[in-house]
């Protein structure tokens, strides 16, 4: 046991000295810490603001980074746009139909696109500046135009540079182009630089041309129309009257123009017309300008006169070169012309005035006898008004019961009594008094009154005979005149066949007269129509035959079945005229083709001799009879 206690009390020493040792190492190290503490918690320090450092550092980087990114991307978005834009530029070149365009106002260079260039078959950079390109490629009468369209973009007059020019070729022609543009300009307002694009529009202004011309232009034959007439006339007109100067305008119109076109067919007609316009147009080429109105009416147009006498010789030359002959698939025409002379300003101040007075002049003209030339003046105008006023008072005649019919016996050279008679109108006007149809019957056709007229005289005519048989007086025949406005009436056979059914009157106590100018207006369908009335027993005579020039060739074609004797030839057998044996000749031929002759205008027993002696069938005139009111002519009859 004292074993175990020593041991025990040897092993405690041993067991504290380790003890010891270790508070010993322990507190040593201890206060190596404790000493060393502040110096760590320096370094911590250091440390941690280093760090802090490093933070701050690497959030700036950080920053940076993302700034460098975001410009990076901004930079490729950039580069990508241009890239982009380059290509749609290039696109735009190559694709488009324009040519486009860089000028260096300053340097004065010239950048022309490969379409450009091409457009004008030109080799590129053919012109590097803009002085030689308005040098050797535009069009020297369209400079001035192009200097002021770019002296009015430069100014600030325009928003943009416009101007339409001809640009020269390298095959040697020109080209239309339409040149837009741009300027920019410096902080003083000075053009730098500018860009715009070149458009060919050269079919496009070949189009206007055509356009421009088929409205300014007469279609068949190629001068001027009266639109253009106007417009010329209106300019030359202003220039004259601030120059006192004067001008003159001659309004001419064919002579029978219509039958040359109803007899060979339009087709001719426009050949001749092609020829006249010809003619004028050489005429005044280098005083004047010569236009179609239209149909057979042109127009010369002489733009400075100093004497009226100029005109005259040139309306003298005028004449003589439509009567020359003119040659259409081998047939020769001679033509002869009407003309009415208006002269500025005596006779009107503006272009209507001036046509309206030449019309009246040329209307003149035509009622003188043709083939002549008359200058206007106020006493033209007055019958114009006193045409217009008859006009009014002539649409009354019917209604107002204005019309008189008169009837001139029809002597029998046979029998020696009166077997017929022609109805003759006249006008009992509450204005005009009685009026002879050589005034009214032209103005009546002209407007379309004969028609109502014609109707009237024919039904007036046949219940007037109609009514002489109902009173014991036999069966005369009655001559009634047709117009040949009446005639080409559609309905004109029905209408004859009515008022014959309506009266009794038999067809064969009805002779209608025509004249060779009323066969000549639609020759066919006119003697289709006389072939109508003829074959229901009517009588049709031709009226004052050979006064035309073409009886002889259509007189077998007529369904006639009488001659009546134009009245200057039975005036020349009281003349003792050479002529006399034409007389003869008429009646011998009208017989041996089984017609009746009748002669006009006898007035002497001389006349009346031969007429008797060469076997004329009927004559009519003031020595058998004046026209007479229906109850002298009665009275005749009886007496």
């Amino acid at each position: 046991m004292d074993t175990i206690f020593a041991n025990i009390a040897v092993n405690g020493l041993v067991l504290n000295s380790y003890i010891y040792v270790a508070i010993v190492v322990l507190g040593g190290i201890v206060t190596y810490l404790l000493a060393n503490v502040h110096k760590y918690k320096q370094t911590i320090k250091l440390l941690q603001q280093q760090n802090e450092e490093f933070m701050t550092v690497h959030e700036e980087l950080s920053a940076q980074e993302e700034e460098l990114r975001q410009n990076f991307n901004e930079l490729y978005l950039r580069e990508e746009t241009i890239r982009q834009n380059d290509e749609i530029h290039q696109l735009v070149t190559e694709g488009s139909n324009d040519g486009l365009w860089i000028w260096d106002i300053v340097t004065d260079a010239k950048t022309v696109s490969e379409r450009g260039w091409n457009m004008l078959r030109l080799p590129e950079h053919a012109v590097t500046t803009k002085a030689k390109w308005k040098q050797t490629i535009v069009h020297p009468d369209d400079l001035p135009r192009m200097a002021a369209e770019l002296e009015r973009h430069f100014s600030g007059q325009t928003p943009f540079y416009q101007v339409e020019y001809r640009a020269k070729s390298a095959q040697g022609g020109y080209r239309w182009i339409l040149s837009r543009g741009k300027a920019l300009f410096d902080s003083n307002g000075q053009p730098m630089r500018m860009a715009g694009s070149y458009t060919d529009i050269t079919d496009r202004k070949y189009k206007e041309e055509r356009i421009k011309h088929m409205a300014y232009y007469d279609a068949l034959t190629g001068i001027a129309n009266r639109e253009r007439l106007v417009e010329v006339v209106k300019e030359a007109l202003h220039s004259a009257a601030s120059s006192d100067r004067r001008a003159a305008l001659v309004f001419i119109d064919i002579d029978n123009f219509k039958r040359i076109n109803d007899t060979y067919g339009h087709s001719w007609g426009d050949k001749l017309l092609i020829s006249l316009s010809k003619r004028l147009e050489a005429l005044v080429v280098e005083v004047g300008m010569a236009a179609r109105l239209g149909g057979d009416e042109f127009i010369i147009f002489l733009p400075v006169i100093v004497r009226s006498e100029e005109v005259t010789a040139y309306a003298d030359k005028m004449m003589h070169v439509l009567e020359q002959p003119i040659t259409v698939n081998r047939h020769v025409f001679h033509i002869t012309a009407s003309a009415g002379i208006a002269i500025y300003p005596e006779h009107g101040d503006n272009v209507e005035d001036l046509l309206r007075t030449a019309d009246m002049a040329m209307y003149s003209a035509k009622t003188s006898g043709k083939h002549t030339y008359r200058f206007f003046d106020k006493s033209m105008q007055d019958a114009v008004v006193e045409k217009t006023l008859m006009e009014a008072r002539l649409r009354q005649t019917i209604d107002n019961n204005e019309l008189r019919l008169y009837y001139q016996p029809q002597y029998n050279m046979k029998s020696g009594q009166i077997d017929g008679f022609e109805a003759l109108l006249r006008w009992k006007s509450p204005d005009y008094g009685m009026v002879s149809p050589l005034k009214f019957i032209a103005l009546a056709e002209e407007t379309g009154l004969i028609i109502g007229m014609g109707n009237w005289v024919l039904r007036e005519a046949c219940t007037f005979n109609q009514e002489l048989y109902a009173h014991g007086q036999g069966r005369l025949c009655t001559a009634v005149n047709i117009s040949v406005v009446q005639l080409m009436q559609a309905d004109f056979v029905q209408v004859v066949a009515a008022v014959l059914s309506e009266i009794g009157l038999p067809p064969e106590q009805l002779e209608l007269e025509i004249t060779e100018s009323v066969l000549m207006e639609r020759f066919e369908d006119n003697v289709r129509k006389l072939g109508e009335l003829r074959s229901m027993g009517v009588r049709i005579a031709l009226d004052d035959f050979g006064s035309g020039y073409s009886s002889l060739t259509y007189l077998k074609k007529l369904p006639i079945t009488a001659l009546k004797i134009d009245k200057a030839f039975i005036d020349d057998i009281a003349e003792g005229d050479n002529n006399i044996a034409i007389t003869g000749s008429i009646i011998e031929l009208a017989h041996e083709m089984g017609l009746v002759v009748v002669a006009e205008g006898v007035e002497t027993e001389e006349q009346f001799a031969y007429l008797k002696q060469k076997g004329c069938d009927s004559i009519q005139g003031y020595l058998i009879s004046q026209p007479l009111p229906p109850e002298e002519f009665i009275a005749k009859l009886q007496g």
